[in-house]
């Protein structure tokens, strides 16, 4: 597979997760450009801040997350976006 290819397969795993998070206890859902979270939803008491991987978490998807310093308010995730899947597998870190 092409790098453009996984590009915009991730691309269109971001916007799927990210629209399954657009609920009323989430006052934002934003799509985020950085390398380590792709999405953060955020209510009252709480900011989830989540990688989307693609296939499989890695060991570097996981220790990416979590060296990765937050406030105590957010939650940590990985989603991930198995081929021909249409559910995630979400894994807290």
């Amino acid at each position: 597979m092409t790098d453009l290819a996984i590009k915009k397969r991730l691309n269109r795993a971001v916007r799927s997760a990210a629209s399954l998070l657009d609920r009323p206890e989430y006052g934002k859902v934003i799509i985020l450009d950085n390398h380590v979270f792709h999405i953060e939803a955020i209510r009252d008491k709480e900011i989830r801040k989540i990688r989307i991987t693609l296939d499989e978490i890695t060991d570097n998807d996981i220790n990416l997350v979590k060296n990765f310093e937050l406030p105590e308010i957010c939650t940590k995730e990985i989603w991930c976006k198995k081929r021909y899947q249409k559910n995630f597998l979400i894994k807290k870190i």
